[in-house]
């Protein structure tokens, strides 16, 4: 018998400013970290809801811990020097394979350099939101370091995806 498990695996992709794909990589994700456990427990034991997902940038370098609440160093929303321009998070309809006792969806979001310099990325991270009745609390759930940091040049554009998977 298979033993049920939750899995994420993070891809990203860099096109050129003529849309090319210059470079692409997946990865297995082993950084979902404390938040995550943590917003599930206060969705279920309040009735709350998820909302206001938010896929971020960095350019830090240290090793995610489980304890994280946010990357190393973030990279800024903006055109200013060092800044990225986040797009909007994106999500798929659950895909269910009934055959193989797995269903996945991804998360995804575009980040680009409209800096007018290059900017490294480093680390990739996700919040979400948990509203109940009388509050709203935000949670730091994955925290991944790139193997090697990607330099993005001017309007080059970083589209990050995580894929949940879960298996029974």
């Amino acid at each position: 018998m298979r033993k049920a498990n939750i899995d994420a695996y993070l891809t990203v992709i860099v096109h050129d400013e003529n849309g090319k794909v210059v470079y692409r990589r997946r990865y297995k994700s082993r950084s979902f970290v404390e938040g995550f456990l943590n917003a599930l427990g206060n969705d279920f034991a309040n009735a709350g809801y998820f909302s206001s997902p938010n896929l971020v940038v960095g350019s830090g370098t240290t090793q995610p811990s489980i304890t994280d609440t946010g990357l190393t160093n973030q990279i800024g929303n903006g055109t200013g020097a060092g800044q990225l321009q986040y797009g909007k998070d994106s999500f798929t309809s659950p895909i269910v394979n009934t055959s193989t006792n797995t269903a996945s969806f991804t998360w995804s979001k575009t980040f680009n350099n409209g800096s007018g310099g290059n900017v490294t990325v480093s680390e990739v991270g996700a919040y979400v939101n948990v509203v109940t009745s009388s509050t709203t609390t935000t949670y730091f759930i994955l925290h991944d370091l790139l193997p090697s940091p990607i330099t993005l040049a001017p309007n080059q554009v970083l589209t990050v995806v995580y894929t949940i998977t879960i298996s029974t």
